[in-house]
């Protein structure tokens, strides 16, 4: 399943969740973490994108290291397609603060 990234717009420094299995329901599909640290080979000269029709992919760092279904692994990082990417749900630590 390819997502509408319109509304989207993927850079360096962004936490990401990368669809294992891009077959399936983004939703509910297996995910795992990361943060894009770097452009791919088909966005060499770019470290934002909007949405375009060209193949865009990303250097994704994952926060723990990844075995694929394939077995192969485990990968700290690996260069994954735009299509594959969903943003990270944003979300607010309450921490208390200690004067």
């Amino acid at each position: 399943m390819v997502m509408d990234k319109r509304e989207h717009g993927f850079g360096v420094g962004m936490q990401v969740l990368v669809l294992v299995d891009p077959e399936t329901d983004p939703s509910t599909g297996a995910r795992v973490s990361g943060v894009i640290v770097a452009p791919g080979r088909q966005r060499a000269a770019a470290f934002i994108s909007v949405w375009t029709d060209r193949l865009t992919t990303w250097i994704v760092e994952f926060d723990e290291p990844f075995v694929a279904p394939d077995g192969s692994g485990p990968h700290e990082s690996a260069e994954v397609r735009e299509t594959y990417l969903i943003p990270a749900p944003f979300t607010e630590e309450t921490a208390p603060v200690t004067v």
